[in-house]
C-alpha cells in the first residue's frame, strides 16, 4: 500500500509538472504597418500666347517655327492685305509656348522694332496643381535704356528734363531712358461671359483649352465688354465689362529709377482680383471654395484665393501711344515678369511670404 502511495505521488508531481508547463493568458495585438506622412505640392505653370498689331505668334505645323501670322480661322482664310503689309509678317516670334515652368527662353514679349501707334497682348494661363495658394504678378528689374541718340532724339530731348545721353555702363547717370513711361501696361480677367472657368475640364474632351463650347470668349485675349449679362448669357443687357480690369492703364512704376540704379518691384496681388468677383457674381449658392465642377463660378473663391486645379486666362496687353514723341526713339525695356504661388491652407490673411 505505502508502495501504491508513493506511486500516486509520483504520477500527482508529474502531473502538476504538466499542468504548469501549458499554463497561458488570452491575447491579441494589433499592428499598424507604413505609418506615412507625405508632403503635398504645390506647382505652377504657365503658358502663353503672342498677340501683335493683329498678328498671333504661332508654331507652323506642330514641329515648325514660330513665326507672325495671321490667326487661324475656321473654316481658313487668307491674310489680309493688312496684316501682309506688316514688317513682321512671317517673320521669327516669342511669346507663345504651352504649359510649362518658365525659363531663360521663355519672353512674354521680345520685339525690336515698335513704334507709337504699335498694340500688343499676351493671352496667360495659370495652372495652379494640387493645392490652393495666394497668386500675385511681379514685374521687377526694370531697366529702361537710351541706347543711342538719334537727331530727332537729341531735338526732343532738350526741351524734356533729361538730355539724351548714352551712359556706359547704362546704369549710371545719364543713360535711361524714356521707353518705360511712353508704353502702357494693363490687364484683365480673361474669364469669358460666364464669371469662372469653365474650360479645361478634364472630364470633356471637348473643353480643353481656353475657347472651349461652354465659353467661347473664355481665354480668347479680347476682353469682353458691353456683353452678354455673365448670369444669364442668353438676354443680353446693359453689362458694362464681363471681364474685369485688374491693372488699369498706365507705365511701369519705375519713376523713380531714373539712373536704372534703384530696382523697384511692381507687384499686383492675384486675390484683390478675383475676390471682388466673386463678390459680384457668385454670392447667391456657389461654393464658396470656388469649386462648382467647371460651372457657374468655378475658380472663384470667397476670399481670392487660386483654387488648385483650376486654369485661369489673363490678358496682358499693352500699347504705345501715337501721342509718343521722338524721344522715346532707339530706347529699349526690358523686364522680368514673375508670377507666384504659395500656399493658401493654414496661410490665412492674405499675408503670403512669397
Amino acid at each position: 500500500m505505502k508502495k501504491i502511495i508513493i506511486s500516486l505521488s509520483v504520477i500527482g508531481a508529474v502531473a502538476a509538472v504538466a499542468i504548469g508547463a501549458s499554463t497561458a493568458f488570452f491575447s491579441d495585438t494589433e499592428t499598424s504597418t507604413g505609418n506615412t506622412f507625405t508632403a503635398g505640392a504645390i506647382d505652377l505653370k504657365i503658358d502663353s500666347e503672342s498677340h501683335y498689331n493683329g498678328l498671333i505668334c504661332r508654331q507652323v505645323n506642330s514641329t515648325g517655327p514660330f513665326l507672325w501670322l495671321e490667326p487661324l480661322a475656321n473654316p481658313p482664310t487668307l491674310p489680309t492685305a493688312e496684316q501682309l503689309a506688316l514688317e513682321v509678317y512671317n517673320t521669327a516670334c516669342d511669346g507663345t509656348w504651352s504649359e510649362t515652368d518658365l525659363g531663360a527662353t521663355n519672353k512674354f514679349f521680345n520685339l525690336r522694332d515698335i513704334k507709337p501707334g504699335d498694340v500688343g497682348e499676351n493671352t496667360i494661363s495659370l495652372h495652379l496643381t494640387n493645392n490652393d495658394g495666394w497668386g500675385r504678378f511681379v514685374i521687377s528689374a526694370v531697366k529702361d535704356y537710351n541706347n543711342t541718340c538719334t537727331e530727332p532724339e537729341a531735338a526732343a530731348s532738350t526741351t524734356s528734363s533729361e538730355l539724351c545721353t548714352v551712359a556706359i555702363p547704362e546704369n549710371q547717370t545719364p543713360g535711361s531712358g524714356e521707353l518705360s513711361q511712353s508704353i502702357s501696361f494693363f490687364a484683365w480677367l480673361d474669364q469669358g461671359a460666364i464669371p469662372g472657368f469653365q474650360c479645361n475640364d478634364p472630364s470633356d474632351t471637348s473643353s480643353t483649352g481656353a475657347r472651349c463650347p461652354e465659353d467661347r470668349t473664355e481665354g480668347d485675349n479680347v476682353q469682353q465688354c458691353d456683353a452678354l449679362d455673365p448670369l444669364n448669357p442668353q438676354t443680353p443687357t446693359s453689362v458694362n465689362c464681363a471681364e474685369p480690369t485688374v491693372i488699369t492703364p498706365g507705365p511701369v512704376d519705375d519713376v523713380n529709377n531714373i539712373d536704372n540704379s534703384t530696382e523697384i518691384d511692381e507687384v499686383h496681388n492675384i486675390w484683390l482680383a478675383l475676390d471682388p468677383i466673386f463678390d459680384a457674381y457668385c454670392t447667391t449658392g456657389q461654393p464658396v471654395n470656388g469649386h462648382n465642377n467647371y460651372g457657374l463660378c468655378h475658380g472663384l473663391a470667397d476670399d481670392g484665393r487660386m483654387v488648385g486645379s483650376v486654369t485661369y486666362y489673363f490678358g496682358l496687353g499693352w500699347s504705345i501711344p501715337t501721342t509718343v514723341a521722338n524721344e522715346a526713339q532707339t530706347d529699349s525695356l526690358i523686364a522680368d515678369l514673375s508670377f507666384q504661388a504659395v500656399q493658401h491652407r493654414n496661410n490665412p490673411g492674405p499675408t503670403p511670404t512669397f
